[in-house]
C-alpha cells in the first residue's frame, strides 16, 4: 500500500485486464469468419448432395420412361370411325405393343393412318400410362363418278376413296360426255356446285351431267333440270336456286348467270 492509500499493483492488473479484453475482441472477427466458412461449406455440401440426387432421379426417370416397359404401350383405342373398321385403322397405325409411350412417333403413326383412302384426317395422342388413342375423320361421300363398269366414290374435294358396282340411289351420279381431259375439268365444277348448295337441296340432286366445264346441269328428284353453267360464282348460283325453288316448281331452272336467274315450264 502506498502513502496515498493506493495499491501499486492496481495499474498492472488494469493493464492485464485491458490486454485480455482487447485480445478477446480481436478474436471475435476471426471466430465469425470461421463460423461463416463452416456454414458456407455445409451449404456447398448440401448443394452438391441435392444436385447429385436430382441428376440421379432424372436419369432414373429417363430410363424408366424411355427404356423400360413400366410405361409401355398395351392398348390402342380408335375414335371417330364409321365405315372403316377400327382394327384396320389400328393395323395402319402400326404401333407396336411394348414400345415405351415416350418413344412413340405419333406424327408418323397418324400419317400412316391418313394413307387409308377413306380417312380425311387422323391424329394420335398418348393415353398414359399404357395407351394411345387414334382419332379419325372419315371422308363423306359426295357423288359417284362412272369409271368403266363401276362407279368411283368421291368426296366433295374430288378424292376417290371407294368403288361401287351400281348407283345407290342416294348419291348423285356425275356423268361426263367427252374425253378424260373433259372429265377432269367437269368433276371439280360439279362437286363445287354440290358443296355450295344447302344440304336440303343436295338431297334432291340425283344426277349431274356435262359435256364441258361450262355446261353443267343438275337433275332433281322431281325430274326438273338446273342449268348451272360453269364452276364460277357457285355461292351466288346456290342462293339463286334456293330462291327459285321457293317460288314453286318448274321444269327448268337457270342460274348459269347468277345476276339474272330464271325458271321456265312452271307446272304449279
Amino acid at each position: 500500500m502506498s502513502d496515498d492509500g493506493t495499491d501499486p499493483a492496481d495499474p498492472a492488473r488494469s493493464a492485464i485486464a485491458s490486454a485480455r479484453s482487447l485480445t478477446a475482441v480481436s478474436r471475435l472477427p476471426a471466430q465469425l469468419y470461421a463460423a461463416r466458412m463452416r456454414a458456407r461449406e455445409r451449404w456447398r455440401r448440401l448443394s452438391i448432395t441435392v444436385t447429385v440426387t436430382l441428376v440421379l432421379l432424372a436419369v432414373a426417370a429417363y430410363i424408366i420412361i424411355w427404356h423400360t416397359p413400366v410405361l409401355a404401350l398395351t392398348t390402342v383405342r380408335v375414335a371417330g370411325e364409321k365405315s372403316v373398321r377400327a382394327q384396320q385403322i389400328v393395323n395402319a397405325a402400326a404401333l407396336r405393343d411394348g414400345t415405351p409411350l415416350a418413344s412413340l412417333d405419333t406424327g408418323a403413326a397418324a400419317a400412316r393412318v391418313r394413307r387409308l383412302p377413306p380417312i380425311a384426317s387422323a391424329s394420335v395422342s398418348l393415353d398414359w400410362p399404357h395407351g394411345a388413342v387414334i382419332t379419325v375423320t372419315e371422308r363423306v361421300p359426295a357423288a359417284l363418278v362412272p369409271e368403266g363398269a363401276r362407279y368411283d366414290v368421291v368426296d366433295v374435294s374430288g378424292v376417290v376413296f371407294g368403288v361401287r358396282d351400281a348407283p345407290s340411289g342416294v348419291l348423285p351420279v356425275i356423268r361426263v360426255q367427252g374425253s378424260p381431259a373433259v372429265k377432269a375439268a367437269v368433276v371439280p365444277g360439279a362437286l363445287a356446285a354440290l358443296k355450295a348448295l344447302a344440304p336440303v337441296i343436295v338431297g334432291q340432286v340425283t344426277g349431274i351431267s356435262a359435256s364441258s366445264a361450262y355446261s353443267i346441269e343438275l337433275t332433281l328428284r322431281d325430274g326438273s333440270v338446273v342449268e348451272w353453267g360453269g364452276p364460277d360464282a357457285a355461292s351466288a348460283k346456290a342462293a339463286d336456286l334456293a330462291a327459285l325453288l321457293r317460288l314453286g316448281k318448274a321444269a327448268r331452272y337457270d342460274v348459269s348467270a347468277p345476276e339474272a336467274p330464271a325458271m321456265s315450264g312452271r307446272y304449279d
